[in-house]
């Protein structure tokens, strides 16, 4: 029996919008993870993720994974269930640190 085809055309914008919002519960979001050699650096970047909170008003999904000494952070815009320029700018800010 052959593998089911899977439709891999990429849905962007206002496609992708109205698709998601058909699928309750579900939102656009974005992700990134951050990677750390040092424990040090992680306490510096969850210490810059606290001020960028502070400083946007924005308040992402944070994922501690001590295992691979990595700090996973997803943004989305709940209110609007999508992905927001509010959004990019937080992605933007959190892009700004540099470990040691």
């Amino acid at each position: 029996m052959a593998a089911p085809v899977e439709d891999k055309t990429p849905v962007a914008g206002g496609d992708l919008q109205a698709a998601v919002q058909e699928l309750d519960g579900w939102v656009i979001s974005i992700a990134k993870r951050f990677r750390f050699e040092k424990w040090s650096d992680i306490t510096r970047f969850m210490q810059h993720l606290a001020e960028t909170i502070a400083a946007t008003n924005h308040h992402p999904d944070v994922i501690l994974d001590t295992g691979s000494k990595s700090v996973i952070v997803i943004v989305t815009t709940h209110s609007e269930r999508t992905v927001t320029r509010a959004d990019l700018e937080f992605a933007r800010r959190l892009n700004e640190f540099k470990p040691e």
